[in-house]
């Protein structure tokens, strides 16, 4: 899995994270039927990733199926120089979900979480904008969610595999939202860290029987309200090119285009959005060819279509609340180096 100090997967070693993608809790036995392979071949090469750091598996709560609050999409610019640092500080507010250093127009973008416009306020002016280094910012508000995808591995395993993990994780219900409790917030602060803890892991921690912790766990993922994200370099699965896309749309088209985009495989995620843009979307490509195929012949092609805007995503530093990569020239303190 090594080359000297380069990390690199090999078929394999893809087709197992892609597995954990579409099912984070995915026993061994089941990954191994998918990947064609051992359970024991599965869970050796799955725990050396995992303790290497490369690979993580965690959840997560949905903000709006828990009544927490809803996201807005914020760009910002800073003074040159300045943008690592800033980012490293914003990364570390527990109301942003998802953050990264981008090429264009901004030097970052981020999605924060709020419960109400006042908190929105209190957090721009008192917050955000009061950060050192940030000359100015732009907050969309995110409207409608079409698509948030947690697999994009696409074609790494083949439709029958992916079929058969997407059942055994079963599907998620539409429920009105309900807070969590005490003691299911204690478990996806748990699971948070390790999305793959055993239930025996979780009862002793919390206190309860084996099989209370595995009702809670199966409950909070049918009705939606926790998911689990698999957290992977794309690069190390042969994806070079993260983009963000922010377009200006006909809004008479916006939603069949919406569609459209959350149809490709590729395509992360799609909202329909309020302010600079009017629908934003994060594509997950193979590299800088892939992508002028998907401008030509992808976004080219959307209905309504008036303007587009594309921004590499040069560093991603948080991903469903969970930081997963350091600015370049800072530590993870958000200072210089030593």
């Amino acid at each position: 899995m090594t080359d000297g100090d380069a990390v690199t997967l090999d078929d394999l070693d893809r087709q197992i994270v892609a597995a954990l993608q579409i099912h984070g809790r995915a026993t061994w036995q089941q990954i191994a039927r998918a990947v064609g392979t051992s359970d024991t071949t599965v869970a050796r090469r799955a725990q050396r990733m995992f303790n290497s750091g490369i690979v993580r598996v965690v959840a997560s709560t949905d903000p709006l199926r828990c009544g927490y609050g809803y996201p807005v999409m914020m760009q910002v610019k800073c003074r040159v120089g300045q943008s690592p640092r800033v980012a490293a500080e914003l990364a570390r507010r527990p109301d942003v979900r998802f953050i990264a250093l981008v090429t264009g127009s901004f030097d970052i973008v981020l999605e924060l979480i709020v419960s109400s416009q006042r908190e929105l306020a209190r957090i721009l002016f008192h917050g955000i904008e009061a950060v050192d280094g940030i000359t100015s910012t732009v907050t969309e508000n995110v409207i409608a969610h079409y698509k948030v995808a947690h697999v994009w591995s696409h074609g790494t395993l083949d439709d029958d595999a992916t079929r058969l993990l997407a059942e055994a994780r079963g599907a998620i219900e539409e429920t009105e939202p309900t807070p969590l409790d005490e003691r299911d917030q204690a478990l996806v602060e748990l699971l948070a860290d390790d999305a793959r803890l055993s239930f025996a892991a979780l009862a002793g921690e919390l206190g309860i029987s084996e099989s209370m912790a595995k009702r809670r766990v199966t409950a909070l993922v049918r009705d939606g309200r926790m998911r689990f994200s698999t957290i992977v370099n794309p690069e190390l699965l042969g994806y070079g090119v993260e983009v963000i896309c922010w377009l200006g749309m006909d809004l008479r088209y916006l939603d069949d285009a919406a569609r459209q985009l959350a149809a490709r495989p590729e395509v992360r995620y799609v909202a329909g959005t309020a302010g600079y843009s009017d629908l934003s979307c994060e594509v997950v490509l193979r590299d800088q060819a892939d992508l002028h195929r998907f401008s030509t012949a992808v976004l080219a092609h959307l209905p309504g279509l008036r303007t587009t805007e594309i921004g590499l995503e040069l560093a991603t530093l948080k991903r469903a609340y969970t930081l997963v990569d350091t600015p370049f020239g800072t530590g993870p303190d958000g200072e210089a180096p030593a």
